[in-house]
């Protein structure tokens, strides 16, 4: 291996968690010309749902991310047969859906792994791009970063019992049941062991006794009235995520398609578990339009679109006021200029794919009446 080559940095470091496994699986479905691109590996993890007196019994099984691989040579889409260099653009979108993937863990029978893994059968499902997000919760990164066929095979494991390996590729892929056979099997051969990483508990921190004040009882209610608050905060958080992943659209040739950066760019920040002060002050923002709209009674779907137009306003207020153009360019390239034809990036980088490109309205304009939020879905699961 070249260590010169920067190229293969970006997706090292996932692998290395699952090493030696990932790499001796990358290394079968290059040698025997496998027509997938990407290869990630979910393994189960017992997480206790209580405290300590009850970890024993409220133990639950999660299946968790434990590394990803991008090969270097791809099948070709169009005889399937030929193999070509994966380009840098096709590696890029790959490793950046791997680091996306990272952040998400399954409960047994949710999401693809956790489906593969309860019912220990292998699956082969196309358009994931389509599907809701109650099937594949991926969606939107599948979207983002072009992933549109997907496969899973249950691998029995010596020390765990079974794992998921889950293949990934960027073009429509025909169900092959003997090449899932022969995956299936040389992998379990390879006898998969995971193991974890040490995390030493240091414990909790002592409780600092409190202070005596003559106002406790004041003190008191504004401790609960702030609980309360946050509660209330963080379901609304879950409510607009779920809301704007069930009305997202994706066909790109509809009228609403010129609100789709606002729809991945907002639930995707939303998302992350850390935030600036300035995404902080966005999300209350957001979170405020959403009540107003939600107590005006409004429809769901009415409330997701405006939403997504309310997030791109504040991203193009909030582009004005910089005095240095982003990356050099001469536009921000959040401009939402009726005329303008603009390329969204999850990183922010400007995409060279035409696939990725939109033509932006207005941020403050009307919603089509006429528009249909219902997206043809095609789906097909062994």
């Amino acid at each position: 291996e070249d260590s010169n080559d920067p190229s293969g940095l970006a997706g090292r470091s996932s692998q290395l968690h699952s090493a030696p496994f990932l790499s001796k699986a990358l290394a079968y479905m290059q040698r025997h010309n496998v027509p997938f691109e990407h290869v990630d590996i979910w393994v189960p993890s017992f997480v206790p749902a209580g405290g300590e007196q009850q970890a024993a019994e409220n133990t639950s099984c999660r299946l968790c991310f434990a590394g990803s691989a991008t090969v270097d040579m791809q099948v070709g889409s169009a005889d399937g047969k030929c193999n070509q260099a994966i380009s840098n653009e096709d590696r890029f979108y790959l490793e950046a859906f791997g680091d996306y993937s990272q952040k998400f863990s399954f409960d047994v029978g949710c999401g693809l792994p956790g489906r593969v893994y309860q019912s220990g059968l292998p699956t082969w499902e196309q358009s994931v791009q389509n599907a809701p997000h109650t099937h594949f919760e991926r969606c939107g990164g599948a979207i983002q970063w072009g992933i549109k066929t997907v496969v899973g095979i249950p691998i029995a494991s010596p020390n765990v019992g079974r794992i998921v390996v889950t293949f990934y590729s960027r073009h429509d892929r025909d169900k092959d049941e003997d090449l899932v056979g022969r995956l299936s099997e040389e992998f379990t051969r390879l006898m998969p062991s995971p193991k974890w990483k040490l995390v030493v508990d240091i414990g909790e921190p002592e409780p600092t006794p409190p202070v005596p004040t003559t106002t406790a009882s004041s003190s008191n209610a504004s401790v609960t009235n702030d609980e309360e608050k946050e509660k209330s905060k963080d379901n609304r958080i879950e409510e607009v995520i779920s809301l704007l992943g069930q009305y997202m659209p994706s066909d790109p040739t509809s009228q609403l398609a010129s609100y789709l950066p606002g729809f991945m760019s907002l639930r995707l920040m939303l998302l992350r578990p850390s935030r600036t002060s300035e995404e902080e002050e966005m999300v209350r923002t957001m979170l405020g339009s959403f009540s107003s709209y939600s107590s005006g009674g409004r429809s769901k779907s009415d409330i997701a679109i405006m939403l997504a137009r309310d997030f791109m306003f504040l991203n193009q207020q909030q582009t004005q006021q910089q005095t240095q153009p982003f990356l050099g360019l001469g536009q921000s390239m959040m401009t939402l200029a009726p005329t303008t034809e603009t390329s969204f990036s999850h990183y922010g980088l400007p995409s060279s794919s035409s696939q990725g490109s939109f033509h932006n309205s207005p941020a403050l304009a009307p919603i089509p009446a006429s528009c249909s939020l219902t997206d043809t879905l095609s789906i097909v699961s062994a």
